[in-house]
């Protein structure tokens, strides 16, 4: 069993990847994300072309997919896909619509849940041909049914924006960290940006922009980036810097606002002024001990 969860675990990476040259056959398409009320059922269908110049046997076996420890499991009550067969034949160099059905689970809470089709064609004498197994990933969002219609929403999610270094103006930069925390049970993509400025815009701003590489967030997880600003202006030493923005979940278009300060360094000149009058009074006073020695 644990040879068959590593194999789909990775023919799953593969078909996300959109690696189809590894595989003989392949499917279309490779990663599908619905939303259902808990009273709701739905038939989505998977296409499978079969590019072998010979019939195959197809086996059709569904799984519960954990994406945060790539787990697979056969539990019934994870499971939430059923298709209308076990099993089919494709004949060579051509295609087969395979059709299932989506029914939200009763123990399923609100939330994101994740399934695997495993679409496994068969040797000629009935072993399982692993090098050419594919699966398509199946995404279920369980919406209440007051959201059928505007879909799956949600604020259970925390933003927070940290200055780490504020740097030092034309020599190091301003270092600050964000995190999106997911207390929701849907799996989030956020995305946003924020913008820095001076208190009275003496420049244009610096953009951030949040989550480029659209990372996906699970339920109860952070994701967390440090960024730094490298583009200082003189009116920096003098006035506060504002960091300013929109973050979006990736799920409902509804953002949540931010804005931190960070403050300016007229306390750290106004000690550097009064370090370098004390260091130019020290040296004076050297200087005239000197020469009064020397005259000694």
């Amino acid at each position: 069993m644990k040879l068959i969860k590593i194999t789909f675990v990775t023919i799953l990476l593969y078909t996300i990847c959109g690696i189809s040259t590894l595989f003989a056959s392949s499917i279309e398409p490779g990663i599908l994300r619905v939303s259902l009320s808990p009273e709701e059922r739905k038939y989505e269908s998977v296409t499978f072309y079969n590019s072998e110049g010979i019939e195959v046997d197809v086996l059709i076996t569904p799984y519960a997919y954990n994406p945060i420890n790539d787990d697979l499991s056969e539990k019934k009550n994870e499971i939430f896909i059923k298709a209308d067969t076990d099993s089919i034949k494709v004949k060579a160099n051509s295609s087969y619509e395979i059709k299932y059905e989506i029914y939200p689970i009763s123990n399923l809470k609100e939330g994101t849940y994740f399934n695997i089709l495993a679409l496994t064609p068969l040797t000629t004498d009935q072993n399982i041909s692993i090098n050419t197994s594919i699966a398509q990933l199946i995404i279920l969002d369980i919406v209440s049914p007051q959201n059928q219609v505007k879909g799956i929403t949600t604020d259970n999610y925390f933003v927070d924006v940290k200055v780490i270094n504020k740097g030092i103006p034309f020599l190091s930069p301003l270092k600050i960290q964000y995190s999106i925390r997911n207390n929701s049970n849907y799996m989030l993509t956020p995305t946003g940006r924020l913008d820095v400025f001076n208190e009275e815009n003496r420049y244009k701003s610096v953009y951030i922009y949040l989550n480029q590489e659209k990372s996906d967030v699970y339920p109860k997880e952070t994701l967390e980036k440090e960024v730094e600003i490298n583009k200082w202006h003189i009116s920096d030493l003098f006035l506060k810097r504002i960091i300013k923005g929109e973050v979006f979940n990736g799920i409902d278009g509804v953002p949540k606002q931010i804005e931190v300060e960070v403050n300016h360094f007229i306390v750290e000149l106004a000690f550097a002024v009064v370090a370098l009058i004390l260091c130019a009074l020290f040296i004076k006073s050297l200087l005239k001990d000197f020469r009064k020695g020397k005259k000694k």
